[in-house]
Order: structure tokens, then C-alpha cells, then sequence
């Protein structure tokens, strides 16, 4: 089932006494299933939630609509009530029941519409959907393609992938640079004035940036020494050829004259990323020091980015069809043989990153953490990750996690976790260079040691200004692939984002989690000696 419901039931809080309501939320825990942590919490987050509902100035006459709902693998509890806006920073300063909804955040999502509260208690998430429904439409374009290869000669079979396929193909790459670029934009000036931000307020927050920016850099590097590595390899088996290295595509002359777009809508018009960087950094400065405004400005900047990242969501949600098209696409165009093309460079991708996550375990040996108990304790946290689908919104379930599980220090977690949640994107930083490296290598698109270092520069700062959530992989290739006049390999930017966005959060989250290890074990040296 899709989608199911308990029936609704109202309850009151007279006198503040709310037992009732929380007899009813822990029966619909028991009639769920739920067990495990997830028992334990939700109805220690309900209670906050209802003390926090009595210090806000509930009145005792409005009615409290509490509702069970399963979908997709997912259980929440919802409550709804009439009134004004809900304000949960209002009432007692650093309350207990505030303390508490704090460390339990990502379980918790507010709405307000037409005068009516919805607050959602989310219990369990189920596994993500997505690879599962990415890998149906792989194996559904096979079954479809084999008898459309036998009925159609190939004048026909491109007639269909011109005609048809590769039309909407390109309408859905279209949206989602519609989307990202703006997207991108408000994210990558979030970051930037958090970073900011964080960064004026705490020295110890500066070193810990430099040294983030400085592993970015090094997953880049490792990602160039892993596709010239792998590339040796390929290009030795029949099939595959390169003319990488050879001259030049985009002269030091053309990439200053493009550092300033002729308007300031022209890097959303074009997507062009060198401007969009441009435009970004300079509205950063000016935010940062606009003074009285900023507080003004940045909360319509915020706006800005959860209307495009709610975009994002519901067009991202449409990829499992749009992974079908693109692999009827390389079907149609030249049959199975750039399909296994295709799958050796993302095999050849999932290995390289083996070379990331044992340039993690080193750093970990290197600063006294043991790296084989500290791995054993990571597959709960990336499930956990993996069904939040941003390290951003799961970084309060990390910090209880990294504080429980693994003993950091609480104080620690709380400062560092957030700000690495936004600009530790290893994940992103690997995975675009060496996919794009491929892409170049595959296409015969000729590259420069210029435009390398201008591609890994381009690279960094579209991580950084990654949305950090479903489909920042597809937004950075769709404007990598058109800075490189690659628009060929678009269908192959779409189902790498099937493939392996999961992979990209996942490996992101573990940067952020080595990063806090070793600076738990640097303070715990410290304190012993």
C-alpha cells in the first residue's frame, strides 16, 4: 500500500494535562510495529511538542487533530490545530522541551496553511525507493528494447529515439537546469554566508573550513589519480579509445571574457557557471555587509532556497521515468555496446572511490582512531542518512548519533557537524571530476592542463554550492556537460544521478564524520596531556 491512515482522532489540553493525546500517539507506535530507537524517542518528542504547545498559549478550547500515516515505508505522526501561526521560538529561552525538539529536529516539519497547523512527528523512514525504482527502469528499457531491436531496422529505431526519446529526454535535463541553476546559486550564497558567518564568530570554526576546503581539494586530486589509473586500464581493453590530452577547447582568453556576464540574468538564462560563481560571491559580500539589513536580506535568500529546493524535490521525484528514457536512449542509438561502456566507467567510478575511503581510513589511523570498530559503527548512520537524503537535515540525527555511539564530545558535535553538514562535499567533489574526466575521455572532448585546473576550480565551488540533497549530482554534470559542449553524454548524467546519488551522500556524510573523529581524538589528546 502506497499510502494509509488512522482514523483522526480530536483531543483538548485542559490544564495542561495532555494524557490522553500521548495514550493515543504511543498506541499508534504499538499498532504500527515500530521498535528500536525510534519507540523510545517519538513519544519523548510528542511530550516536548505538547509542553511546547502549553507554554506557546494553546488555548484549551482548540482542538488537537492527531493522525497516523504510512507511506512509501514511511510512519509519521501528524497533528493539526487551528490558530495562528505556531512559533516554536517563542516562550521559555533554552527550555527543556525546546533542548529537546533541537536534538530531535530532522524527526520534526512544520506547515501552515489557510490558518491551520500541521506539525509531523516522523517515527521511521523507510529505505529509499528511488535506486530500487532506477534499477526496475534499467531492466524495463532492456525488456522493452530487445523486441523493438528485432521489429525495427535502425533507420526506424532512430527515427524513435530522435522523434520521441531524446525530445522529452532533454525537456526533463531542461527543468532540471531551470531548477538547479537558481538552485545552485541560492545554495552555493547560503553556504557561502553561513560560512561566513560561523567563521567571524569562532576561530576554531576557521581552521576547521581551511582544513575541509583542503580534503576537497585532496578528493580531487585522488579522483584525477583514479580515472588516469583506471583509464590505462580501459584503454587497453577493445572498445575503448581516447583522444584525451590533446589541445586546448576553451583558451585563458575566453574564460576571463566569460568571468562577467553582460547581465546579471544571463548566468540563469545560459547557465553559465563561471558568472553564476561570479554573481554569487559578489552578492555574498554584499549581503555580509549590508549591516541592519542582513538579517532582512538572509531571510529572503533562505526563502529563496526552500522554494527551489521544494522544486527540486518534486522534479527529482519523476527521475526513475526519466532514467528509462535515457538508457532507451544509448539503446536506440547504438544497442548494448555503450551501455557496457557506460556501466565499465561506473564500475570503474565505485572502485575509485574505495581510494577516497581509504585516504579517510589513513587519516583516521594517523590521528589515533582505530579505523576497523570505527567503520563497524557506521551502517546504522548511513541508512539513517540515506533515507533523510541530505546531510544538511540529518545532522541533528548524527550529532545523537556520533555522541551515543561513538562518545564524541556533545558540545563539539553541536558547533562543527552543522557547518561541515554544508561545506564538506568530498562526495561531490569526486564523483563530478571523475565523471567528468570520463565523460572527456569517452566523447574525445580534448582538454588542456588550463582547463583542467579551471574544470577542478569550477568543480569545487559547484560542490560547494551543491543543494546537498536528491539531485545535486544531475544539476552539477547537466552545467558541466554544457560549459564542455558535451550535450551528447546529458542521458548519462541523469541515470549517474540514479546510480549514484546515494553514493554521494553517503560518502559525504562519512567526511563529516571522520572529520568530527579526529577532532574528538586531537581535544581528548589535548585533555590527557
Amino acid at each position: 500500500m502506497l499510502r494509509s491512515k488512522t482514523a483522526t482522532r480530536t483531543f483538548r489540553i485542559q490544564e495542561g494535562d495532555f494524557g490522553d493525546a500521548r495514550k493515543y500517539a504511543e498506541s499508534l507506535l504499538a499498532r504500527s510495529g515500530v521498535i528500536g530507537e525510534s519507540s523510545k524517542e517519538t513519544p519523548l518528542v510528542f511530550e516536548a511538542l505538547m509542553k511546547k504547545l502549553v507554554n506557546w498559549g494553546l488555548d484549551e478550547n482548540v482542538d488537537l487533530e492527531i493522525v497516523g500515516i504510512a507511506r512509501l515505508g514511511d510512519f509519521r505522526i501528524r497533528i493539526g490545530f487551528a490558530g495562528e501561526l505556531f512559533a516554536r521560538e517563542k516562550g521559555l529561552a533554552n527550555s527543556a522541551e525546546d533542548r529537546v525538539l533541537n536534538a530531535y529536529d530532522d524527526k520534526l516539519d512544520y506547515d501552515y496553511h489557510s490558518g491551520y497547523n500541521t506539525i509531523s512527528i516522523s517515527v521511521s523512514r523507510g529505505r529509499s525507493v528511488s535506486l530500487l525504482a532506477c534499477a526496475i527502469a534499467f531492466l524495463c528499457a532492456i525488456v522493452v528494447y530487445i523486441p523493438l531491436g528485432f521489429l525495427l531496422d535502425a533507420r526506424e529505431q532512430h527515427d524513435l529515439f530522435a522523434n520521441y526519446v531524446l525530445p522529452f529526454e532533454t525537456l526533463y535535463a531542461n527543468v532540471m537546469l531551470m531548477i538547479g541553476a537558481p538552485m545552485t546559486f541560492f545554495s552555493l550564497l547560503k553556504n557561502l554566508t553561513d560560512t561566513y558567518v560561523v567563521s567571524q564568530r569562532d576561530s576554531g570554526l576557521r581552521r576547521l573550513q581551511a582544513r575541509t576546503l583542503a580534503t576537497s581539494v585532496l578528493a580531487m586530486l585522488l579522483a584525477f589519480v583514479a580515472f588516469f589509473a583506471e583509464s590505462i586500464v580501459l584503454s587497453r581493453l577493445e572498445g575503448f579509445s581516447s583522444s584525451f590530452g590533446g589541445s586546448a577547447n576553451r583558451t585563458f582568453a575566453e574564460v576571463v571574457t566569460s568571468l562577467m556576464p553582460p547581465s546579471i540574468f544571463e548566468p540563469f538564462e545560459a547557465v553559465s557557471p563561471i558568472p553564476l560563481i561570479g554573481v554569487a560571491l559578489l552578492c555574498t559580500y554584499a549581503l555580509c555587509s549590508s549591516g541592519k539589513y542582513f538579517n532582512s536580506l538572509r531571510h529572503a535568500m533562505m526563502a529563496c532556497y526552500t522554494l527551489f529546493s521544494r522544486m527540486l524535490h518534486v522534479v527529482i521525484a519523476a527521475l526513475p521515468i526519466f532514467c528509462f528514457l535515457a538508457i532507451m536512449d544509448v539503446l536506440l542509438d547504438s544497442g548494448f555496446e555503450n551501455i557496457i561502456e557506460i556501466l565499465a566507467y561506473f564500475i570503474a567510478g565505485g572502485f575509485g572511490l574505495l581510494l577516497l575511503l581509504a585516504a579517510y581510513a589513513i587519516r583516521l589511523r594517523l590521528h589515533g582512531v582505530e579505523v576497523i570498530p570505527f567503520a563497524r559503527k557506521l551502517g546504522p548512520l548511513l541508512r539513517e542518512n540515506i533515507r533523510i537524503g541530505s546531510a544538511i537535515d540529518a545532522a541533528p540525527y548524527n550529532v545523537r548519533y556520533c555522541s551515543k555511539t561513538f562518545n564524541m564530545d556533545r558540545a563539539m558535535l553541536d558547533r562543527d557537524l552543522p557547518v561541515l553538514a554544508e561545506i564538506n562535499l568530498d562526495g561531490n567533489c569526486f564523483l563530478l571530476v571523475f565523471f567528468t574526466l570520463a565523460f572527456a575521455f569517452a566523447t574525445g572532448t580534448d582538454l588542456s592542463w588550463l582547463n583542467l585546473i579551471g574544470l577542478a576550480a569550477l568543480v569545487l565551488f559547484l560542490s560547494f554550492g551543491a543543494p546537498n540533497q536528491p539531485g545535486s549530482i544531475l544539476v552539477g554534470m547537466l552545467i558541466i556537460t554544457m560549459y564542455l559542449n558535451s550535450l551528447e553524454v546529458v542521458c548519462v548524467a541523469i541515470y549517474l544521478e540514479s546510480f549514484f546519488g546515494i553514493a554521494q551522500n553517503a560518502v559525504n556524510v562519512i567526511g563529516d564524520i571522520v572529520m568530527v573523529a579526529i577532532e574528538d581524538s586531537k581535544e581528548k589528546a589535548r585533555t590527557k596531556n
